[in-house]
């Protein structure tokens, strides 16, 4: 939209026209959520940034759907902040689910500012309410954002962050009286972008813990090659609570017990492997040259292995109150911080093994589920697809089909060439 009007003018006429009366069809969005995610060949044709879209078009049209028939309540609302000059929110509403609050950008230099201005607002409401969240308020921008940086930033909210946000473009002909609001999709090429190298080995990082059987509790003996169901009932048990831990910390991976196979001796018969994405690992190296640029060439890897090394902590951090709350008082027990790329390739780490209890989280939970449902969806559709239950939880909690979705989706071209244990 060409800056033709000032920004008093579009707000005010914003406010007076109402959301439903001035926000566009959108056809595209009415599609139905699972076309992006039926590949007619799982092995060959897999593509993760489909599946990647198919969630966030499906996010995307429940907030469309909420939000074109929402209905201001006030406008330009004042939020004061201590003795400082107070905050001014554009516009506030309401919908069915709840509060939405809506940032009007007309000028382009203005547009930088958009998104912390915009949850800046969202969160001093959401301050009011005792344990509300970034999802309980609805973030609405109409903005032009035409830069790349800011549509990745988009996605990020929307999908990492998992915000309820929302973005329209104004686009007007002649006269305010022709103003349209359009709604904002990403297109394929900002999904391929966002979703490369997000689930590779190399992006993972892992915390094994590893600690000794607790007699009556969990322990080695198997029956016809196979685990014991008080064992295997309470190790998963461990393992969901670790991933509890790892959604309230927003951690994007899995985790699983890992347990040796009885006639392999080792000292520690249990482990309880903890993998989630590293974002520090695969940072755009080319935009943040702008940053480490300008900082003295010896700090300048500082601005990476720190923050990575960090994260590691936090995986430890997770690791060692998992077996604090599960296990008995002061129980026994290991750190490592192997490499996941070396650990899923290996033998006898994860092969010959006793493998279960696996949980998904994050991001990652929303690509595997969402690979899943394609497979039901194509058997439905009567399509060769792999052999699955016919209850979807035990898929979901299954290493080795697990096993099958990191191989396509985790593996950089290197990794592809190797052989993977089966």
């Amino acid at each position: 939209m060409a800056v033709q009007f000032s920004e008093e003018q579009v707000h005010e006429f914003v406010f007076a026209k109402g959301l439903e009366a001035l926000i566009d069809d959108c056809p595209e969005i009415d599609l139905p959520s699972d076309i992006a995610l039926r590949p007619d060949d799982f092995d060959d044709d897999f593509q993760l940034w489909r599946i990647i879209k198919a969630k966030a078009m499906e996010k995307i049209s429940r907030l469309h759907r909420l939000v074109r028939y929402g209905e201001f309540i006030g406008s330009k609302i004042k939020l004061p902040i201590d003795k400082s000059k107070p905050m001014e929110l554009d516009m506030l509403g309401y919908h069915e689910e709840g509060l939405f609050v809506l940032e009007l950008k007309v000028n382009k230099s203005a547009e930088r500012n958009a998104f912390s201005e915009l949850f800046g607002y969202s969160n001093y409401l959401a301050e009011m309410f005792a344990l509300s969240g970034a999802k309980d308020i609805t973030n609405v921008l109409v903005a032009n954002l035409d830069a790349k940086i800011t549509r990745q930033a988009l996605l990020y909210d929307l999908l990492i962050a998992d915000r309820n946000i929302i973005l329209y473009r104004p686009v007007v002909a002649n006269d305010l009286e022709g103003l349209r609001l359009q709604l904002h999709l990403p297109t394929d090429e900002d999904f391929q972008h966002f979703t490369n190298q997000v689930l590779a080995h190399d992006s993972m990082s892992c915390v094994v813990t590893s600690f000794h059987d607790l007699p009556d509790w969990f322990d080695s003996e198997e029956e016809d090659g196979s685990l014991n169901e008080y064992t295997q009932k309470h190790l998963s048990d461990v393992c969901g609570y670790a991933a509890q831990l790892m959604e309230a910390e927003r951690l994007h991976g899995f985790c699983f017990i890992r347990k040796r196979w009885k006639e392999i001796p080792v000292y520690y018969a249990n482990s309880l492997i903890i993998c989630a994405t590293n974002p520090f690992r695969f940072g755009d190296r080319q935009r943040s040259s702008l940053i480490t640029a300008q900082l003295p060439e010896k700090q300048r890897n500082i601005f990476f292995e720190v923050p990575e090394l960090g994260f590691d902590g936090r995986l430890i951090g997770v690791a060692k109150r998992t077996i604090k709350d599960c296990l008995t008082h002061n129980y026994g027990r290991e750190f490592e911080t192997p490499l996941w790329s070396a650990v899923v390739t290996s033998g006898i780490e994860v092969a010959f093994t006793h493998n279960f209890g696996f949980r998904p989280t994050g991001i990652f939970r929303e690509a595997y589920t969402g690979y899943l449902n394609a497979i039901y969806a194509a058997e439905a559709d009567g399509k060769d697809v792999p052999d699955v239950s016919v209850l979807k939880v035990n898929e979901i909690t299954n290493w080795f089909q697990a096993w099958d979705f990191m191989e396509m989706c985790g593996f950089t071209e290197e990794e592809k060439d190797d052989e993977s244990p089966q």
